[in-house]
């Protein structure tokens, strides 16, 4: 595992999502995400390099990025963000709302 993506899945196995390598398969929580420009300052918001550093990373969680590839795109274009530079992450309980 590279070892940027190593703290992102530490803190997500920490607060307990399941939706992980390291984790079995229905235990935990399973995660959802906001991409942002800016952090939101939580524990689970992190930097990701690029679009392409952002996919590797969910390959390396075990998300089919092949059926999320569309609608990243589509993120991308409607908060005007450019695939090839930084973004932040921020993570959070599947099904429920994000506070900002």
């Amino acid at each position: 595992m590279k070892d940027d993506f190593k703290t992102v899945f530490d803190a997500l196995i920490k607060a307990g999502f399941h939706q992980l390598p390291e984790k079995n398969p229905g235990t935990g929580k399973p995660f959802d995400f906001k991409i942002t420009p800016y952090s939101l300052n939580t524990t689970l918001s992190f930097k990701f390099e690029n679009l392409e550093h952002f996919t590797e990373f969910l390959k390396r969680a075990g998300v089919d990025v092949g059926n999320q590839l569309l609608l990243l795109t589509n993120t991308f274009v409607e908060l005007g963000l450019d695939p090839a530079q930084f973004f932040y992450v921020n993570f959070y309980e599947k099904d429920k709302d994000l506070e900002m």
